[in-house]
């Protein structure tokens, strides 16, 4: 599905102890002639962003933490200045939220400016058939909340899990196309299926989802982008991204099928300690 152009709001950073303190200074090079190595202050002159905004990236999980020498030296290497130049650019350029943002850039490797470039061609490509049914115009949270029969309370509630987002701008709270389609499929498992509060069900569920759901669709990106970045362009691209995401979405539902009736096969629930090697833990949400 192609990614939402919607406007980010900037998000205000305070400073927290233990934060490197930015002193003047040449680059130092690591032992070796390893690559070179900054103090925050020539991080800031070489990428135009302040120090505040990359210690926020930092705690947002956008940026890696940086190698410390000590409670209040840190040294930032070339690496950083290319990921905060790809941060400024999906803002700047494409108007992408920092959540999204985060999706492209966050984990332990960022991609290369090329497969950046190669994501962003495929913006807007994949999946026209959507596009077919109309679309849904932003609704107020509220107005969602009456169609749905869902509370506001349980709205905000699947925006923390990460199963919808809900956008704070203009004094109010607002949900795009998807979001306000994933209410209305959560709506009717609630009351029409009976996946109700007094068994034990609850927005909260759907956290699992959503970070599975991230993990996976980051590493289907990197994979893609890997095999495909300088040797596949235009919509030859497209068209393989497309019937990858299909047939893959096809063979993950009957993989699931298996390994549900193998479970249940068994007679127990698996071991909830068992996790698997994909298995995320929960992020925070980009601002």
């Amino acid at each position: 599905m192609s990614i939402k152009r919607t406007t980010a709001t900037t998000a205000r950073a305070t400073p927290t102890a233990g934060d490197a303190t930015p002193t003047a200074g040449r680059a130092a090079t690591s032992a070796g002639g390893g690559p070179k190595r900054m103090k925050m202050k020539e991080l800031e002159r070489a990428t135009g962003v302040g120090r505040e905004t990359i210690r926020f990236y930092i705690r947002e999980g956008l940026l890696p933490a940086p190698e410390r020498k000590g409670r209040n030296v840190a040294f930032y290497d070339e690496t950083f200045i290319e990921r905060l130049r790809l941060i400024k650019m999906l803002k700047n350029e494409r108007f992408l939220p920092l959540s999204v943002i985060k999706t492209i850039v966050g984990g332990g490797r960022a991609p290369s400016a090329v497969q950046a470039q190669t994501l962003l061609e495929l913006d807007g490509k994949l999946f026209p058939e959507f596009g077919m049914a109309p679309a849904l115009s932003p609704q107020k949270l509220g107005d969602v909340a009456t169609r749905t029969g869902l509370t506001a309370e349980e709205l905000l509630a699947m925006d923390k899990a990460g199963a919808i987002h809900v956008e704070r701008r203009d004094g109010d709270r607002w949900l795009d196309d998807t979001s306000i389609r994933i209410a209305r499929l959560w709506s009717t498992l609630r009351r029409e299926n009976g996946f109700s509060n007094e068994l034990g069900f609850g927005p909260g569920h759907l956290q699992l989802y959503a970070d599975f759901v991230a993990w996976l669709a980051r590493e289907e990106l990197r994979v893609f982008t890997d095999g495909v970045s300088g040797r596949v362009e235009g919509e030859r691209a497209v068209r393989m991204a497309e019937a990858g995401i299909e047939t893959m979405g096809k063979i993950l539902m009957l993989m699931r099928k298996a390994t549900l009736l193998r479970y249940v096969a068994e007679g127990s629930p698996p071991d909830p300690s068992r996790r698997s090697p994909g298995s995320v833990a929960t992020e925070p949400t980009g601002a």
